[in-house]
């Protein structure tokens, strides 16, 4: 599905200052328990930002570094699933450990994919 990352997010968040001070996009297929930060999170860094992009249906995490502090990192679990994208969790200014709190709604998520 083609999608505009930064038109989508700002449709879900309209307030969102979009990768002001940087940030990220990856896919999430998989978790790897054994480490307790965003290492656990396994996927592929894709291209997001106001272009089109060809995006499958999945899981995604976007780091999006809004803040005041240039170290302020924010961060949004989505699904992408039938064209449509969803907002599932989020961490405002998360913690050294806080991919943790995604783990749960990543493994109920990745069994429908």
């Amino acid at each position: 599905m083609m999608l505009n990352w930064e038109k989508e997010i700002k449709n879900i968040d309209p307030d969102i200052k979009f990768r002001v001070n940087g940030g990220w996009l990856k896919t999430i297929e998989k978790l790897d328990k054994t480490v307790k930060n965003g290492y656990s999170l396994i996927g592929d860094f894709l291209k997001s930002g106001d272009f089109d992009v060809e995006y499958s249906d999945g899981l995604y995490l976007d780091c999006n570094k809004e803040g005041k502090k240039k170290s302020q990192q924010d961060f949004r679990l989505f699904r992408l699933k039938d064209g449509k994208l969803r907002l599932l969790d989020m961490i405002i200014d998360g913690d050294p450990s806080w991919a943790v709190e995604f783990w749960d709604t990543i493994e109920e998520e990745l069994k429908n994919f």
